[in-house]
């Protein structure tokens, strides 16, 4: 199955103008990983790209393993380590390299947006918006702190978070809540008007929360 994900992603970078090498050796990796050899180089120049590790499962022991060598790419300008899954959320694309905070301008611009969907009492479009920024953040966290789960389901990124001491242990019990809530409202099950606005006030809070963390 490695072998067809591998492949996948291997056209798909190639695709976007990519020069991609499967299983590259010591030599054609541009810099020292302490003996690793990942399953990928996908390079867009000499001094840009990313180094890819393909797993079917992101467990707890791989992280650790992960953190060590996404640290030693993070030491190379233009480069990231990716930690690709069968189980990942975000498509492989053409990914920004250096991007990982949102700017002042974006987070005004979004909680500006979520506050009119609240005025005009569109609640649950209010939350789905709101639950999509606290993803992102928690990704760009996720990314900044070079723990390479960005890609994952959102329940295992928060889980891997949580497992990686990134978020604490409160922000972990709320954010499984909130899902749970996200997950009833995407699929369309009854969410009282007083639950669902009590929701996004803790929601709002943890957002909140999670945007600190970045500054």
């Amino acid at each position: 199955m490695n072998s067809l994900l591998k492949q996948k992603i291997a056209e798909c970078y190639g695709a976007q103008g990519y020069t991609v090498i499967h299983q590259p050796t010591i030599q054609q990796i541009p810099f020292d990983l302490k003996g690793h050899r990942p399953d990928l180089l996908v390079q867009l120049s000499e001094s840009q790209g990313f180094i890819v590790d393909v797993k079917q499962v992101a467990t707890n022991s791989s992280i650790d393993l992960y953190c060590e060598i996404a640290k030693t790419v993070s030491e190379q300008s233009g480069w990231r380590f990716l930690l690709i899954t069968e189980e990942d959320a975000t498509p492989i694309a053409e990914e920004d390299i250096a991007d990982y905070k949102i700017s002042r301008s974006q987070i005004l611009s979004r909680k500006e947006r979520i506050a009119r969907l609240i005025s005009i009492g569109e609640h649950e479009a209010a939350f789905l918006s709101l639950w999509i920024f606290a993803e992102v953040l928690m990704r760009r966290h996720a990314r900044y702190t070079l723990i390479p789960i960005d890609r994952l389901p959102t329940i295992l990124m928060i889980q891997h978070l949580h497992n990686q001491a990134k978020i604490s242990h409160n922000q972990f019990e709320r954010a499984i809540a909130l899902n749970e809530i996200r997950n009833r409202v995407a699929h369309g099950f009854p969410v009282k008007s007083v639950n669902l606005n009590d929701a996004l006030e803790r929601l709002l809070n943890l957002v909140d929360e999670f945007i600190a963390m970045q500054q």
